[in-house]
């Protein structure tokens, strides 16, 4: 079953008259499957919200190409969750991020893990694009930004 947390009842009876309306919720389940070699913005936002798992160290700089590093720090990732440990981001990974989530609209989420103390990602949606921004959770400042497409 999948859960979604909203911040407000405004937002969530927003997200039901859009869900009526035939508008769709942006989230990471469109997201394409990615393993070692894939490169581009989605590579980046898969090492964003690593960082969010806590697997800075694993992950190294956030520079879109899905290297040895990101493939360590996506199956630790996939062992702390639960998930099977493949090194590949296909839609169990990105259901478990989905389900990690805060969505506060229908085009603006932010991936919120326990385990990392220190970091998490934020997503917009706008004008057919999609920002992310890898922020510090102790005061919401951005340590990288950028579009996945």
């Amino acid at each position: 079953m999948k859960k979604r947390k909203m911040l407000s009842v405004g937002s969530l009876a927003l997200v039901g008259s859009l869900l009526f309306s035939g508008v769709a919720l942006a989230d990471f389940s469109d997201w394409p499957t990615l393993r070692q070699g894939s490169s581009g913005g989605y590579v980046t936002g898969l090492q964003a919200n690593l960082y969010s798992y806590g697997q800075q160290s694993a992950v190294g700089t956030i520079d879109g190409s899905f290297g040895s590093g990101t493939r360590t720090g996506l199956i630790n990732m996939q062992r702390a969750t639960g998930l099977s440990a493949d090194g590949v981001a296909g839609s169990s990974t990105w259901s478990e991020m989905d389900d990690a989530s805060i969505f506060d609209t229908p085009y603006t989420w932010t991936l919120h893990t326990p385990y990392s103390t220190t970091y998490m990602t934020s997503y917009r949606e706008s004008g057919g694009r999609l920002a992310y921004a890898l922020q510090y959770k102790s005061d919401a400042s951005t340590v990288k930004s950028g579009y996945i497409y």
